[in-house]
């Protein structure tokens, strides 16, 4: 072929022809998966979210396989609201929630030596737990956490009330040495002398022996009763007749070894007042009669 009378324009024409492009052995050009998709399932958002790589596939088959396992199991509706009666019954079946609060089968209570006498109704908290509809597992355990809760306010307030009864026995025994067992004694006769019963008795000893100054209280009041100091006084709730109040009067004037008189000092000074500011009560009940 003759070109030497080629133009320097078709040389440069011959020179700048685009070669022919080749691919590495072994790769292909990536491919789009979504696109083989109709129209409404490639825009649906469900699918947004997957990438249009080999991976966003791989990862949308996934999520789709999963699916299918979830809506394998049971399907159980769930209630409106708290209205919902016949929502709740299918819900409360389907997770086992006995139909009455006895059905939970709740064991007694295992409560340690300690708390004998002390009992926790297992009836009344098969009750609550089942208005609000727990499942027989969730009633059981909480039955158990319940129990140790009430074990463990029990022992802490026990063990509170004994520090402290045993501090008050060591503030009395250090204050009253040698007599601290007599005069306990005197004032647990006085609890016991008053009580209409046991329960009454022991009210009254648990409120006032855990304080030092209820302990002396009580063996004060024991001590004169040992003695026989106690004045024997007329205080009635109702009002006397004026020969009623006079004669009172008159026995506690004429009486000179009495608290009134106390003329052998065998009564204490506030014991001595008592009787006066009781003689002159009958005088103005006296005076105000005769008006």
């Amino acid at each position: 072929m003759e070109t030497d009378n080629l133009t320097p324009q078709d040389n440069q024409a011959q020179t700048t022809e685009a070669p022919a492009i080749t691919m590495p052995t072994g790769t292909t050009p990536s491919a789009s998966w979504k696109s083989s998709l109709n129209t409404d399932l490639r825009n649906s958002p469900l699918l947004q979210k997957f990438e249009d790589t080999p991976e966003g596939l791989n990862k949308a088959i996934e999520s789709h396989a999963n699916l299918e396992k979830l809506l394998g199991h049971e399907k159980v509706p769930i209630p409106k609201d708290i209205n919902d009666v016949e929502g709740w019954n299918r819900f409360s079946k389907a997770m086992g929630i006995p139909d009455k609060a006895e059905n939970y089968g709740l064991p007694d209570a295992a409560l340690p030596e300690s708390m004998k006498g002390i009992t926790i109704d297992k009836n009344q908290f098969a009750e609550v737990v089942h208005a609000h509809k727990l499942t027989p597992a969730q009633a059981k355990g909480l039955w158990e956490a319940y129990q140790k809760i009430n074990v463990d306010i029990y022992t802490k307030t026990m063990q509170e009330h004994q520090e402290r009864i045993t501090q008050t026995v060591n503030q009395l025994k250090s204050e009253w040495g040698d007599t601290y067992e007599t005069n306990v004694e005197l004032g647990q006769a006085v609890i016991n002398k008053f009580s209409t019963d046991q329960e009454t008795n022991d009210f009254i000893t648990s409120q006032l022996a855990s304080d030092p100054r209820g302990v002396k209280f009580l063996a004060k009041i024991g001590d004169q009763f040992a003695e026989n100091k106690i004045p024997e006084f007329s205080m009635k709730r109702f009002s006397l007749a004026p020969e009623e109040a006079q004669q009172e009067i008159d026995t506690m004037v004429r009486d000179l070894e009495g608290p009134y008189m106390n003329q052998k000092g065998k009564f204490s000074e506030r014991e001595h007042q008592v009787a006066v500011d009781r003689v002159n009560v009958l005088r103005a009940m006296i005076n105000k009669s005769r008006g």
